[in-house]
């Protein structure tokens, strides 16, 4: 009796989920016609409205302007050239107004993929400082257009922009640049079309990827202005992008390569003053690298009528440098000490019309160095003798010091402490003027 009534159970149970079930099918099927039969009324609707009314016509045309509410979303940031100041991005541009002929008793939205601009009347947005901008359109136009019921319309495309940004370089490279993005309406003033931000100016903009090659996103910000010319007001929306640069690869790349230049140059006060071809190839060549360096950093800069930080930086070790090959000039033009020698003044304020070299013109000097002591002319084999005979060792020394091997020019005594605690205070002081500089936010890492 128990396992009859429990079977019993079991199979109504069976016979109500299996009866639900084909319910809801049954309900899921009509709900669908009736959206399939509803979406299909819509889109002859939208159809009907895009060919009742002309596209170059605006909405409420002679009545209030239309407001657009605009925000985009900032996929990436490109490469920003300062030769060319221009900087690139790739964004997700949208834009909301209202358009009464849209207007629809439908529950759902009309959303479609497709270039709105071909199809009915959009604001004729444009970039202020844009270069160059073009949609993506792989595998089809990036775009989106809804329809609400009360007649606003979202307008959404993917755009990449090579913008204008006119960049001020005199700290470089410890710069911070701001640039701007302007957005206008090209024909209507602001009594047509008036723009404004989206949920205010701080959620305008949304940033998806900070990370760049060589400068540090720092922030955006946007306002709202208007530009007005001979034709009327305009309205203007701006966004700034902030852009901290990074030193860390001038560093290692510029000012280490250049320090390293300015002290090689200084290997030159311990080389001794009579290997004059060590001393100026060595000055030379540190002087011509340093050139080179100078005009590689350079080669992608513009050509800027003012000085860069950089710039002062090199300048001032190729300064140097010159000056450690200007300081040998003067090693050779003066005496080794610091006052000339007793036996020099001697030999120098001695008369040249002394009795001893009186008749000593150049003839008879020549003949006597031809001849030997024994007044006959000298044979193959003296010459020998005298060629290899060993020079006589100075014996007027009692320190080794005064040999003319380990003598060292006073000046290049006086170099060797002068030149790098010179360097050492513009490095210093430098770093210190451009480290707390009001307009750069150093920071190495």
């Amino acid at each position: 009796m128990g396992r009859g009534f429990l079977r019993v159970v079991l199979l109504l149970s069976f016979l109500t989920l299996v009866h639900s079930t084909a319910e809801r099918k049954k309900k899921s099927i009509e709900d669908y016609k009736e959206s399939m039969e509803e979406a299909k009324k819509l889109s002859d609707f939208v159809n009907n409205a895009i060919k009742n009314n002309d596209k170059k016509i605006r909405p409420n045309a002679g009545g209030p302007p239309v407001l657009v509410e605009v925000e985009f979303k900032v996929v990436s940031f490109g490469e920003i050239k300062e030769a060319q100041m221009i900087y690139s991005m790739d964004i997700f541009f949208r834009q909301w107004w209202y358009d009464p002929r849209f207007a629809h008793n439908f529950s759902t939205p009309f959303t479609m993929a497709a270039d709105a601009t071909e199809l009915f009347w959009t604001p004729d947005t444009y970039f202020w400082n844009s270069k160059l901008a073009k949609y993506h359109k792989v595998t089809r136009e990036n775009m989106r257009v809804m329809i609400n019921p009360d007649g606003k319309i979202y307008f959404s495309t993917r755009i990449t922009l090579v913008a204008q940004c006119d960049m001020d370089l005199r700290l470089y490279p410890m710069d911070t640049q701001e640039c701007p993005l302007i957005i206008e309406s090209y024909a209507h003033t602001r009594s047509d079309v008036d723009y404004v931000w989206k949920g205010g100016s701080k959620q305008s903009v949304e940033i998806v990827s900070k990370e760049m090659a060589q400068f540090e996103f720092m922030g955006a910000s946007t306002i709202v202005n208007s530009q007005t010319n001979s034709k009327g007001s305009f309205a203007s929306l701006h966004a700034k992008f902030r852009f901290k640069r990074r030193v860390n690869y001038f560093i290692t790349a510029t000012y280490m390569p250049a320090m390293i230049l300015v002290i090689l140059s200084w290997c030159t006060f311990w080389i001794h003053r009579n290997a004059v071809p060590a001393r100026v190839t060595l000055s030379i060549t540190t002087i011509l690298t340093t050139i080179l360096l100078y005009g590689t950093v350079n080669s992608s800069m513009p050509k800027v009528s003012y000085s860069k930080a950089l710039d002062y930086f090199l300048m001032t070790s190729l300064g140097s440098i010159f000056m450690s090959l200007l300081e040998y000039i003067l090693v050779l033009n003066t005496y080794p000490n610091f006052r000339r020698p007793k036996e020099e003044d001697e030999t120098a304020s001695e008369p040249l019309n002394s009795p001893d070299k009186q008749d000593l013109t150049p003839d008879t000097i020549v003949t006597m160095m031809d001849k030997t002591s024994n007044g006959r002319e000298p044979t193959v084999k003296d010459k020998v003798t005298t060629c290899l005979a060993p020079k006589p060792k100075p014996q007027n020394s009692k320190n080794d010091k005064n040999l003319p091997y380990l003598d060292v020019h006073w000046i290049d005594r006086t170099a060797r402490v002068i030149f790098p605690l010179c360097y050492f205070i513009f490095v210093v002081g430098y770093w210190i003027y451009y480290v707390n500089h009001p307009e750069t936010d150093f920071s190495l890492f």
